[in-house]
This record gives structure tokens, C-alpha cells and sequence, in this order.
């Protein structure tokens, strides 16, 4: 699933997909692979879901879990008198 920022940055892309073939300023097949993009983009973006972004998370290593995230009390001993 694609966060809130994701869905508008892909929305923002179709849009600039779309304008760069319907303004003209590319052509040709340049212009068709635009469109094409474009609507790969809205498409994705409307569904809330990204194929590149599920398979990057899925190849990424696992990371071990955090023992302890809580300080423990034998952490703060700097600060207990030292008995001679």
C-alpha cells in the first residue's frame, strides 16, 4: 500500500505524463509511451498500490528486532555512590 504522499506524487506524475504529450511538446512514439505512463501512474495511484514498491519491500533483508527498547536500571549506575 502506498502512503497519502505516495498516491499524490503519483498523481502528480500522471499529470505531468499527460501534459507533456497533450501540450505537443513531445511527439511520436515519445509521446505515446508518455501517455502510456501516465496512465500506469493514475492507475497506480488510484489503487493505492505500487508493484515496484512491493517487490523492493519484499527483497529488502529482514533486521533483527530491538532487545530492549526501555533503558534498564543497571544502565544508570554513573550516577550511584561508589562504595570503597
Amino acid at each position: 500500500m502506498l502512503s497519502r504522499d505516495g498516491v499524490i506524487a503519483r498523481f502528480v506524475f500522471a499529470a505531468c505524463f499527460y501534459f507533456l504529450a497533450g501540450s505537443q511538446m513531445i511527439d511520436g512514439w515519445l509521446a505515446t509511451l508518455s501517455g502510456l505512463l501516465g496512465s500506469v501512474e493514475m492507475a497506480c495511484g488510484l489503487l493505492r498500490y505500487s508493484p515496484l514498491v512491493e517487490f523492493i519491500s519484499s527483497r529488502q533483508c529482514k533486521i533483527p528486532p530491538v532487545i530492549s527498547d526501555t533503558p534498564q536500571e543497571s544502565d544508570h549506575n554513573w550516577n550511584k555512590p561508589t562504595e570503597k
